[in-house]
């Protein structure tokens, strides 16, 4: 297949919102063609580039180092986007936040407000998770006002509606609190909605998958524990591998999330700009642990259901799954907790 029979270099808001999922469009690539493929994360855990996807022909995957066979190798564009992709390739998620970190740290400039945002339909979506974090930030604001707020943009259009003498003076003393002068208070509240819109996204993907890994593990338990290969050793190290692991990988991160929380709420008992500082930089130190520990789950569970969708098959089908697609990466996953930052 010649470069030219890629698809083209349009994404969609779901690819953009994917955690698996990187379109090369997206990035300051320069070879022609080359920003026609996507990244993604296979169910191994494994970066690999999708040249193709449709219904027909399935999905037409190769490793990093097949993109010699389709571009000219010698080319010294290519030898440098070669390298950029490579990077890329090394990230454990694709979320548009671990992306801006990954970016940065080789000094890739994206333009962050075009392509690095969650879609306005993920936002919208994230709704009932960021109300938990604008409703403190409400109350210091707009003292007992509970209107239904959920994003630092709101808060600042209820201007409008309030005493503004009041409001002011509230948002003086958040600004004197954190060392900020008043006209930096509306570059705070963005950079507060969107650090924790950040969290939302995760905790949105996690209750996704805790009750979806539990219809996993009992379509585990009832067509494999309960089968005739309850007495298959490697079956049953199979099945307790993966629950295992899995069971782990969840507790982790909902232990993340309650850490961020009680700092959180720290943070709006005694203002400062220490205390944000702190808040800010615990959360995005996490972000790619986080990601990539949820993105590993999420392509597994996905796999599951494309090759199960019916969530039945023999117990050794189930079995030679395990072995085969969900066994292979759990070591990539528990890596990424052990290198977690430390609370």
């Amino acid at each position: 297949m010649s470069a030219e029979a890629m698809e083209s270099e349009h994404y969609s808001d779901d690819e953009k919102d994917a955690l698996h999922i990187l379109p090369l469009a997206i990035i300051p690539l320069k070879t022609p063609g080359l920003r026609r493929p996507r990244l993604i994360k296979n169910a191994r855990f494994e970066t690999v580039v999708e040249l193709f996807r449709n219904k027909r022909s399935g999905s037409g995957q190769i490793d990093i180092a097949g993109l010699s066979d389709f571009f000219d190798a010698s080319d010294a564009t290519f030898i440098d986007d070669r390298v950029i992709i490579e990077a890329l390739a090394e990230a454990p998620s694709f979320d548009v936040y671990s992306l801006r970190l990954t970016l940065r740290s080789h000094n890739l400039k994206v333009d962050e407000a075009e392509h690095l945002r969650l879609s306005p339909r993920m936002q919208e979506k994230l709704t009932g998770y960021m109300r938990v974090f604008t409703r403190p930030l409400v109350a210091k604001v707009f003292g007992d006002d509970t209107r239904d707020i959920s994003s630092a943009a709101q808060i600042i259009d209820m201007f409008r509606d309030v005493d503004r003498d009041e409001a002011l003076r509230r948002i003086k003393a958040i600004s004197d609190a954190l060392g900020l002068d008043i006209d930096q208070i509306p570059g705070f509240l963005e950079d507060y909605g969107d650090t924790f819109l950040s969290l939302s996204y995760f905790k949105r993907y996690l209750d996704q998958i805790r009750p979806d890994f539990e219809i996993f593990k009992s379509w585990m338990h009832e067509g494999i524990v309960e089968s005739h290969l309850r007495h298959n050793r490697d079956a049953m190290r199979a099945c307790d591998t993966v629950s295992s692991n899995i069971d782990a990988a969840i507790r982790f991160v909902l232990s993340r999330f309650q850490a961020f929380d009680d700092i959180s709420k720290e943070f709006w008992k005694d203002l400062s700009r220490e205390r944000y500082g702190v808040l800010r930089q615990v959360i995005q130190s996490h972000h790619h642990t986080v990601g990539g520990i949820l993105c590993g789950l999420s392509v597994k569970l996905e796999r599951w259901h494309t090759d199960f969708p019916t969530a039945t098959g023999s117990p050794n089908k189930r079995v030679d799954f395990l072995l085969a697609e969900m066994v292979p990466g759990l070591e990539k996953i528990r890596a990424l907790e052990k290198s977690a930052p430390k609370l």
